[in-house]
Formats: structure tokens, C-alpha cells, sequence
């Protein structure tokens, strides 16, 4: 009794361990291809994923989108871009050699077009159902929560001119507000880069207004800190977790930089460590962009140390082709993985379109 009872609780850590080895996307992504497949139903697909990932089942039936939703071609999602970028350059054009002079209603009014255009049209596209809808709709959800952090800067502008970092608190909460509502958690890559941006404000305007003079190492390790906070979180919490992993990766990088100037050691042995890391994670989960971007890092604090502490030309080739090793070896996996995953779809659609008969 007792050996059945510490084998299920072995049974239980290994879980655990493996759930945080792969990110939750990585369980909606094989149920998606089982659902596809034709091998579980949609609602079997989303027990799964709600099993094996920790959320809840409405949470993963939300994020999938309706088959009998409208769709919006390539062409008209390409086209919207350009539309948005010619429109709003022609603005800025038009109203620039005006706008000293239209005061601080002229401002409000700007701003709050802005906001009311980007919320109103990412409302209207994300009612379309496939993922350039959902791509044009965070994009123009991410302009009107740029038109209103402008709205608010523009409305206490006048009265925070005698309160240092005051007006910078306030953008910061709204777009941390907004953006955090928009996200909600659920794969808007841009909802989710605003919302760090926010706290990124929110917490640099609270060390204004509180007067905190904190030291470059103290920055940096914050930094460091909190991308390493994110980076775990987006293994089994975050969504996306791919662009969770990859801005963990590149802010935790620049941590690691900024402390290797006050502090070159340190500096520079967190960010090695950081980068051999991420690579270790890039492998384990088959993730080709962690790697190549773990192997840049790796090149970047490489020649950190060489330009710090060794100053030969041999240690800088060896620095080089370690690199281009890294680099190679990642391009090698993202071409294995996408032939894996290619062949994993071909087997089980085989599998689903298959007849089987008992032989007699």
C-alpha cells in the first residue's frame, strides 16, 4: 500500500515537472491537430487541453475560433495595414503644421478620434474568425490604447506640471488598464506586449513620484528579475507562450547587459548563464527562435568578455565559431521540427480517413 502510494506520488511529480517543461500552447496546438484530425471531437480536444495545461475549459473553448465566423483573406488584411499607415501618416502630415494651435480641446479631440477608431474598428474585425482577423484586430485595439494613454497625458497635462513623474503615472495606468483588459490573458501577442510596457510606466512613474533613487545595478537585477518572472510564468501560465519565452529572453538579455557595465563580472556571468538557458529551453522544447536568439546573446556576452578581460585574437575566433555552431544547430532543428510536424499531421489524417475492418 504504501509503494503504490509513493509511486502515485511520483507519478504525480513527473507530471508536474513535465507540465512545466512545456508551455500550456504547446497541449492547445496537438489538440487543435487531433481536432482536425478527426481523432476526438472539439469538446474531447478542449477537456484536454484543459487537463493538461491547468485552465479551464471555457477559457480554452474561447480561444478557439468558430468555424461558421467570416473570414478575412490575406490580401484585405495586407491592404488594412497600408490603409492604416498612409491614413495616419497623411494625418500627421496635415495637422502638423497646425498643431501648436489648437490648444489643448484640439489635442483631446485628436486623441479621443484615435481611441474611439482603434477600439470601434478592432470590435468590428474581431468578430471574423480567422487569425489575420484576429492579427488586424489586436493591431487596431493597440492604436486606440495608444489614443487613449495620449487622451490622458493630454488631460492632465496642465494640472501635473507641479508634480514630477504625475502625468507619467497616470499614461502608465491607463495602458496598463486597457491593455491588461484587452489581454485578458488569451493570445493577443500585442495586447500582452502592452500590458508589460504598462507596468514597465506604472513602476518607473511610481519610483519618480516617491522620489526612489535607484542605483543602475539595482535597475538592471529589477529587470533581470522580473524577465526571468515572465519567462517562468509563460511555461504553463502566459498566453501566448511563445512571445511570453521570447520577451523573457530579450529583456532578461538586456538586464544582463546593463549590469555588466557597473558590474563587469556579474554582468557578464548572468548573461551567459541566461543564454546557455534559453538555448537548454530552445531544445527542449523545440523552439528554433529561442535557440537563434539564445545563440545572438551568447555572441553578444562573448565578445563582452573579450573586450573586458581577454584580448586575443584567438579567443574571438573561438567566440565566432561557437556562435555560428549555435546558429547552424538551430537552423538544423527548426528544419527537423517542421518535417516532424509535417509528417505527425500526414500520419493522423491517414489514421482518421482510414477504414478499419476485422479480418475474417
Amino acid at each position: 500500500m504504501t509503494q503504490d502510494r509513493q509511486q502515485g506520488m511520483a507519478d504525480q511529480l513527473r507530471r508536474s515537472a513535465r507540465r512545466w517543461i512545456e508551455p500550456a500552447d504547446e497541449w492547445r496546438d496537438k489538440a487543435q491537430h487531433w481536432v482536425d484530425a478527426g481523432i476526438v471531437s472539439s469538446a474531447q480536444g478542449n477537456e484536454i487541453v484543459a487537463l493538461e495545461s491547468g485552465e479551464s475549459v471555457a477559457s480554452s473553448k474561447e480561444s478557439r475560433s468558430q468555424p461558421d465566423k467570416p473570414t478575412l483573406s490575406p490580401i484585405v488584411e495586407l491592404m488594412a495595414y497600408v490603409g492604416v499607415i498612409v491614413v495616419g501618416l497623411c494625418t500627421i502630415l496635415f495637422l502638423g503644421p497646425y498643431w501648436s494651435g489648437l490648444g489643448v480641446a484640439g489635442h483631446a479631440s485628436v486623441a479621443l478620434m484615435v481611441t474611439v477608431a482603434g477600439f470601434a474598428g478592432g470590435f468590428v474585425v474581431g468578430q471574423f474568425g480567422d487569425a489575420g482577423a484576429r492579427r488586424l484586430s489586436g493591431f487596431l485595439r493597440l492604436l486606440g490604447t495608444a489614443g487613449a494613454a495620449m487622451s490622458t497625458a493630454v488631460a492632465v497635462g496642465p494640472d501635473a506640471e507641479g508634480h514630477r513623474g504625475l502625468a507619467l503615472l497616470c499614461v502608465g495606468a491607463v495602458v496598463l488598464a486597457l491593455s491588461a483588459a484587452l489581454w485578458r490573458n488569451l493570445d493577443r501577442s500585442l495586447q500582452f506586449l502592452s500590458t508589460l510596457v504598462g507596468v514597465a510606466i506604472t513602476l518607473g512613474a511610481v519610483g519618480i513620484v516617491a522620489h526612489l533613487h535607484a542605483t543602475s545595478t539595482e535597475v538592471a537585477l529589477l529587470v533581470w528579475f522580473f524577465a526571468i518572472a515572465v519567462g517562468l510564468m509563460g511555461l504553463q501560465m502566459l498566453r501566448p507562450a511563445p512571445t511570453a519565452l521570447v520577451v523573457a529572453e530579450l529583456v532578461s538579455f538586456v538586464g544582463a547587459f546593463a549590469l555588466s557595465f557597473p558590474n563587469h563580472l556579474g554582468g557578464v556571468l548572468l548573461g551567459i548563464v541566461s543564454t546557455l538557458c534559453a538555448i537548454g529551453i530552445g531544445f527542449a522544447l523545440d523552439r528554433p527562435p529561442i535557440i537563434v536568439i539564445g545563440a545572438l546573446g551568447f555572441f553578444m556576452f562573448d565578445f563582452r568578455v573579450f573586450a573586458i578581460y581577454v584580448r586575443t585574437t584567438n579567443a574571438a575566433l573561438a567566440v565566432f565559431i561557437l556562435g555560428l555552431v549555435l546558429v547552424f544547430v538551430a537552423l538544423w532543428r527548426a528544419r527537423r521540427a517542421t518535417t516532424v510536424e509535417g509528417h505527425d499531421v500526414n500520419t493522423m489524417e491517414v489514421h482518421a480517413d482510414a477504414e478499419w475492418h476485422e479480418p475474417w
